[in-house]
């Protein structure tokens, strides 16, 4: 491996580390994104429902892991 490696400062957790919960459900992506920027910690914005035309926001909570890792 070469010197030129790039270490990021921020990563996300493991998705499989992390707990999904549907908090609300919107008609635009505007309004799902308004809603989403006022909270705080992880949360994202996914389409949904039968053609895909709303969108719902999402908040994730970490899931403890075992004691030995």
């Amino acid at each position: 491996m070469s010197g030129n490696t790039m270490i990021t400062e921020k990563k996300s957790p493991n998705p499989q580390k992390v707990r999904w919960k549907n908090l609300a459900y919107y008609d635009t992506f505007e309004q799902a994104d308004e809603h989403r920027t006022r909270l705080d910690g992880l949360t994202k914005v996914r389409r949904c429902g039968r053609n895909k035309n709303k969108f719902v926001v999402k908040v994730g909570t970490l899931i403890k892991g075992s004691s030995n890792e």
